[in-house]
């Protein structure tokens, strides 16, 4: 394997990784999982695709990742008016990327999945 192929080996991540990385509670995987059953991701493609094309939700998504954030730190961290935030967080939620718990705000598998396998961190 050359290197080039060995460094793509080491950044992708499978569906069965981005599950173990997820850090939604069972509870909250299993609504998750009721909520998108209905979603077909070729009609969703262009929602998708304008949504993320805002910066800061890619950024948001990213800051996100496998933590638990509240309103709170994501607002010390991007510093915009709270209606702002609420809006692109509601657009995310919207494409089931993320989710607002009681603990916070978590990315979803869905979520995950645009970030690993889209943005390419």
């Amino acid at each position: 394997m050359n290197e080039d192929e060995d460094q793509y080996h080491s950044t992708f991540i499978g569906s069965k990784d981005i599950l173990d990385k997820c850090c939604l509670t069972e509870e909250e995987m299993n609504e998750y999982l009721k909520i998108t059953e209905h979603i077909d991701p070729k009609e969703e493609h262009d929602h998708a695709y304008r949504t993320m094309m805002n910066e800061t939700r890619r950024e948001l998504l990213k800051y996100i990742d496998t933590n638990v954030r509240s309103f709170d730190e994501i607002m010390d961290k991007f510093q915009v008016e709270d209606t702002q935030l609420k809006y692109h967080l509601s657009m995310l939620e919207q494409l089931y990327y993320l989710m607002n718990t009681e603990s916070g705000w978590k990315a979803t598998p869905r979520g995950l999945g645009f970030l690993y396998y889209t943005i390419l961190r």
